[in-house]
């Protein structure tokens, strides 16, 4: 993975957590080209022991897992900082899924506390959580970030999850919310002409496919209840690119493979996401696999950030999908985070570490960048926010703040 790294044209930076952030720069030409899309051989296909199972016991699991999910997202919100809390929430219609209706989904809006003399840019965000776990507000201090230093509106999306809505109804939410967001442009104060998406792991990968759906729905047949926005730019938080890969075979990629999520928690969420199961080789839809779209989708591609991190299962994809960027001269920014597993920056620990206020900084950065903006923090408006619950002093004696430095 280095000696690919080292062969990307653009800046590659380091985040670490002990020392000053480290740049890597080679202007040299990338020596091997990616691989055409196609299934990675990547070790043997893998029985997933949970794929037999009903829709029921597979919800039952994934319900456990919310709970304690939530829970840790609770303590995590009200730790010092505490997050902002969201101005108001809309529910939007589903139209693309099988399970069409009025009012399914619900999105909460986070409105800058200053007076806009003018539309103001939407930055539309979408969860993580593997399809089957995650709220919208789980993203509540990274749309603070965007607030503050962008003075975008942002709209968090909480599409519905498997295993009671499997693919591709996750997906179909997200480009249902944002053909409506940007329908109702006016009534927001947003310029439907400059909407970012954003996304967590998951939820990039929804961003992802929904940039893709929205570029041409003809192959899936779907029919748009309104004309598609113009995306300005992604930013995707580490992304799932490739689910034709084995869990274990990214596993094999990682070089702590005790670092990644659990066998246990990855065959949940691929039995519930994929229900009834789909085979290895039907899942090159780029709706499940954005990384393997089209060459001349590649080229197509709006500005774009994307966050790796040195101890996630889904690095090599990522840095194989930048190589697909760097090939076509497709202007990107990657940034990897030295010594950090998938989700570094949610809970555990209770509290957010150093490196995740310098990573949402750097993203809103390059939001800025493509705004045509100069990057500039509101501490004013950061601080007149509505935070999630009113900040109590801590005992000395009793500190449940996790530290940044190892």
């Amino acid at each position: 993975l280095q000696t690919r790294l080292d062969a990307l044209k653009r800046t590659v930076t380091y985040t670490g957590t002990t020392s000053a952030p480290a740049t890597l720069t080679n202007t040299s030409t990338i020596s091997t080209r990616a691989p055409s899309p196609a299934i990675l051989d990547i070790g043997p296909d893998y029985e997933n022991p949970l794929e037999a199972s009903s829709r029921w016991y597979l919800q039952a699991k994934a319900q456990t897992v919310r709970y304690a999910a939530s829970l840790g997202f609770s303590i995590h919100n009200r730790s010092d900082p505490p997050a902002p809390y969201h101005s108001r929430e809309i529910w939007l219609d589903s139209t693309l899924s099988q399970w069409k209706g009025r009012k399914k989904i619900k999105v909460e809006v986070w409105n800058p506390p200053r007076i806009s003399v003018g539309p103001r840019a939407a930055v539309i965000n979408l969860h993580g959580g593997g399809w089957i776990l995650g709220q919208g507000t789980d993203d509540a201090r990274w749309a603070g970030a965007v607030v503050c230093d962008v003075d975008a509106v942002v709209f968090t999306v909480n599409y519905r999850l498997a295993p009671s809505y499997p693919f591709p109804t996750p997906m179909e939410d997200c480009v249902d919310a944002v053909l409506q967001i940007a329908s109702r442009a006016s009534e927001f104060g947003i310029d439907p002409d400059r909407i970012i998406l954003s996304g967590f792991s998951a939820g990039a990968t929804n961003a992802l496919t929904s940039w893709i759906v929205l570029q041409d729905p003809s192959p899936w047949n779907y029919q748009f209840p309104s004309p598609p926005p113009s995306i300005l730019g992604l930013v995707l938080f580490y992304p799932t690119l490739d689910v034709t890969i084995t869990r274990p075979g990214k596993r094999q990629t990682c070089n702590q493979p005790e670092r990644t999520l659990s066998p246990g928690m990855t065959n949940l969420i691929d039995a519930s996401y994929f229900f009834p199961p789909i085979p290895r080789e039907k899942r090159t839809d780029p709706r499940m696999s954005p990384g393997l779209m089209t060459d001349d989708l590649v080229k197509k591609l709006p500005h774009f950030h994307m966050i790796l991190c040195e101890y996630d299962m889904l690095l090599a994809e990522g840095i194989r999908f930048a190589e697909r960027l760097d090939q076509h001269d497709v202007p990107f920014t990657l940034r990897i985070v030295e010594g950090e597993g998938h989700a570094w920056d949610k809970p555990p620990p209770m509290a957010p570490k150093e490196s995740v206020f310098v990573e949402y900084a750097k993203a809103t950065e390059s939001i800025s960048r493509w705004l045509g903006r100069d990057y500039e923090t509101d501490q004013e408006s950061t601080s007149s926010m509505r935070t999630r619950r009113p900040r109590f002093r801590r005992p000395r004696h009793l500190s449940i703040r996790s530290r940044s430095v190892r």
